[in-house]
């Protein structure tokens, strides 16, 4: 299955994260068999398709959770090996997960930090003494910068709603990231006001340069925030178009592998 579309995606040189013509193989299973995807600096691009399409292993493979089998994945323009997760994040990629990967016990500071906590100097943090106003200051900043407010730092995640919580996973995304946010359904299971809310935020991510890539379900939502989509209809990239000129029924007829005229 192919899409003329697909031609007018932008060029490879201009993808802060991306792949190209990548496949991927399970055993017997195809997840991924011709996937090329371009994210721009200050864009967001949503990667639709059904359930099965490829589109988590991509982005694990974007990741550098899981290798490609062949193409290649791009990275601020250059094809790029990615031998695990510490490989994406020092060129500046990082990701919010489906589940947030947030420790509901630990503070909002505490869990921004996670990883990447600061100790104190001399004998104190060669014990592993953390510098907590360091790390408090830092993540008020971070959090300000992204217009996101919090009834407090101090608290545990989980006396924080739904949507407070995906905003502290995408703040300590982007906190982390120098490149490129990736997104895996970030408004599942949230309310309306909600996803608007982080909806915004993926548009003020974009703002700051950044390139977001997000994975959503939610087609009506994604369309109106997002700059390109890219479908993926087994394994394959089907369509690369701007948002603004396409409508949920194409994405869904494209998704499921019938296009207007042919069955």
């Amino acid at each position: 299955m192919a899409d003329s579309n697909i031609g007018g995606r932008p060029a490879t040189s201009a993808a802060v994260i991306g792949c190209l013509h990548v496949a991927k193989q399970f055993g017997h299973v195809h997840a991924l068999r011709d996937a090329t995807v371009i994210v721009p600096a200050g864009t967001v691009v949503a990667l639709v398709g059904d359930n099965g399409a490829g589109k988590t292993t991509l982005l694990k493979i974007l990741l550098g959770i899981n290798r490609p089998d062949s193409g290649s994945v791009i990275i601020n323009g250059e094809p790029v090996s990615l031998d695990g997760v510490r490989a994406a994040q020092h060129r500046g990629v990082d990701a919010v997960h489906q589940d947030l990967a947030l420790a509901p016990h630990l503070s909002v500071v505490d869990n921004m930090f996670l990883g990447h906590e600061v100790v104190l100097p001399g004998v104190r943090g060669r014990i592993g003494t953390l510098s907590r106003r360091t790390m408090a200051e830092q993540a008020e900043s971070a959090l300000a910068e992204l217009s996101i407010q919090l009834p407090s730092l101090r608290v545990p995640v989980r006396e924080l709603s739904g949507g407070q919580r995906q905003a502290v996973a995408v703040a300590r995304a982007v906190m982390w990231s120098r490149t490129a946010v990736l997104m895996d359904e970030p408004t599942a299971a949230l309310g309306t006001r909600q996803s608007e809310i982080v909806c915004e935020l993926m548009r003020t991510v974009a703002a700051r340069g950044l390139g977001v890539l997000v994975v959503s379900h939610d087609l009506p939502r994604i369309l109106k925030v997002a700059d390109r989509v890219a479908v993926l209809w087994r394994g394959e990239s089907v369509l690369d178009a701007p948002a603004a000129g396409l409508t949920v029924p194409t994405l869904v007829s494209t998704m499921v592998g019938y296009r207007e005229g042919a069955a």
